[in-house]
């Protein structure tokens, strides 16, 4: 790869992502905090911005956020397939 490649290619850890990702649906409190540091659009992932937004969305409608209710989430809003579809 080339120094110009390398300049255009943004920071990105898909681990750290997920991380994220995986701790708002462990400890949905956490989601309080996150969201004083980071909106959908700092995930490099399509598929991870459409699930924080999704957990987003389950916030602030006060319901909780796990696996079936994100799941559920997503297929309402017509992304589920967009982010790989139910796992």
């Amino acid at each position: 790869m080339n120094e110009t490649m390398q300049r255009k290619i943004p920071p990105q850890n898909i681990e750290a992502e997920q991380s994220v990702l995986g701790g708002i649906l462990i400890e949905n409190s956490a989601l309080n905090r996150v969201l004083e540091i980071l909106t959908h659009e700092d995930f490099y992932r399509d598929a991870h911005q459409r699930i924080y937004q999704a957990l987003v969305d389950l916030s602030e409608k006060n319901e909780p956020a796990d696996l079936i209710t994100l799941t559920n989430q997503l297929k309402t809003s017509n992304l589920l397939d967009d982010v790989g579809g139910p796992s």
